[in-house]
């Protein structure tokens, strides 16, 4: 006599994190390793801080296009896809893009024409070019804008190979074109503004290539006021956002001078890094938090959160390797030129803990509606940031201002996790949070304050990565090695 069946439908439940997740992380991998190995020796070599501080203000500037002419993409996406038919699908998804690109090219014409008014009075030792190079970079905003959209989309629609192929694309294009602009054709910083366009124009290209089947060319009324009234909240906060981003690239080059900008802003580049590898988990995760809260979710609930604990294990060991080892990378990449930004960095780091943190709450409001308030509340936090910003860089320098922005970034997902659970969320916080921020903090204070000679970082490096190896090492197999390059788009 045979025993009973076994129940298959523990088995047949997907992971959390799947392959989508190095799909995902694929291109930000492609970017570090090349970015950091290549691009910033070769930048830095051509380049000096103050060319870098010039660019870092001009793009900062333009980049206020970016939320004025918002249509929160992610936002209308995320209230309206998983409760549509496919023709509306096709019919939101051609009058997001529509709106986007409407949107981008008025301000964009704003901007430019503004430009020779306001320049002279923003930065410090203007010069006649900089206008040049403004429009430049208002041009590269606007090429990229049909990726915003798509981007979202492809999160979306678990699309994970599409999108590391568009970001690979992106990226290889900006760093061609850079390459070739510094070594071969010398014309110094204007490369940089270049590398935006060439990205943008790629994008565009594949981006078209994979909506094509996706749209429907049928402008709507209906979907105009629905973008209206889910999408435009997220305007106010997404402007606080980006003034809150550029005011410390302002007040700096104000306050101190463009060379100090330029180490500012070459932090700002790892923190860009990190901030992606972020992405690759935020873009994995999301559907499958939006699902757990629709009620959809194939996953367990303990097994969505053992996956979160896992993730915050990792960030916490990455933590401790960049505080321990930046000093040193820095000075080697950026031909000694750079050491100053090595201290930023691994504060910059702790954005990855706030933007974890933030995320399951930030989909749950999104899934209740509470845009509007999502957004308000955001806001405050944000004005409050701008001012202790400010403050700080007064204070204490760029330390002060890159401390400030973090500790903005961590008071406004912790300001969501409030909000969500007091709507009734059924995901709770993460000590893993704390305990990660606290253990990188220690580390950073030993490593800047107290000192530690290299052989002792390798040795703690060592057994961080030994603990590591214990806890992630069950998880893998040849058999989950081979499924990763299956995606299903």
């Amino acid at each position: 006599m045979s025993g009973p069946a076994p129940d298959d439908s523990a088995q047949k439940v997907p992971p959390v994190v799947d392959t989508s997740f190095l799909w995902f992380l694929l291109p930000t991998l492609l970017q570090t390793i090349l970015g950091v190995g290549v691009m910033v020796p070769i930048i830095t070599y051509f380049l000096e801080p103050a060319d870098l501080g010039t660019v870092a203000i001009l793009m900062a500037l333009a980049m206020l296009v970016t939320p004025l002419a918002s249509t929160g993409d992610t936002w209308v996406l995320s209230t309206h896809w998983h409760v549509s038919s496919e023709s509306s699908r096709k019919e939101l998804l051609f009058n997001l893009l529509l709106a986007n690109l409407g949107m981008k090219t008025v301000w964009v014409g704003m901007f430019w024409l503004l430009s020779p008014l306001v320049l002279p009075h923003l930065i410090r030792d203007y010069r006649p070019e900089y206008q040049q190079y403004f429009g430049l970079a208002l041009v590269g905003l606007l090429s990229g804008t049909l990726w915003v959209t798509l981007s979202a989309l492809m999160v979306i629609e678990r699309a994970p190979v599409s999108h590391a192929v568009n970001e690979s694309l992106q990226w290889g294009a900006g760093a061609m074109t850079t390459l070739l602009g510094l070594s071969l054709a010398k014309i110094g910083i204007l490369a940089l503004f270049l590398a935006p366009i060439a990205a943008g124009l790629v994008s565009v290209v594949h981006g078209l290539w994979y909506a094509a089947r996706r749209v429907s060319l049928r402008p709507s009324l209906h979907w105009g006021k629905e973008i209206v009234r889910s999408g435009m909240p997220a305007i106010p906060f997404s402007l606080t956002d980006v003034m809150a981003n550029s005011l410390d690239r302002f007040v700096i080059q104000r306050w101190l001078d463009l060379s100090t900008l330029g180490i500012y802003a070459h932090s700002q580049s790892y923190r860009g890094m990190f901030v992606s590898v972020t992405k690759a988990y935020s873009r994995t995760m999301t559907p499958t938090f939006l699902e757990l809260f629709a009620g959809r979710s194939v996953q367990p609930r303990r097994q969505v959160e053992e996956t979160v604990s896992l993730w915050y294990l990792c960030v916490t060991a990455g933590g401790i390797l960049v505080t321990l080892f930046s000093s040193e990378v820095i000075h080697i990449l950026t031909h000694g030129k750079f050491d100053r930004a090595a201290e930023l960095v691994p504060i910059w780091f702790l954005l990855v803990f706030a933007h974890s943190m933030g995320l399951p709450s930030t989909q749950f409001l999104l899934s209740v509606r509470q845009n509007v308030l999502l957004s308000w509340t955001s806001i405050v936090v944000s004005l409050g940031t701008m001012g202790l910003v400010a403050a700080a860089t007064w204070q204490f320098g760029v330390i002060g201002a890159t401390s400030a922005a973090v500790f903005g970034a961590l008071a406004m997902h912790g300001t969501r996790v409030y909000l969500a659970r007091r709507f009734g969320c059924p995901y709770g916080f993460e000590a893993g949070v704390l305990w990660g921020v606290g253990t990188v903090l220690l580390v950073y204070l030993v490593t800047y304050q107290v000192g530690l000679p290299l052989p002792a970082k390798i040795i703690l490096a060592g057994t961080v990565l030994t603990v590591l190896w214990v806890k992630i090492a069950p998880l893998w197999s040849w058999q989950a090695m081979r499924r990763v390059w299956v995606a299903p788009k």
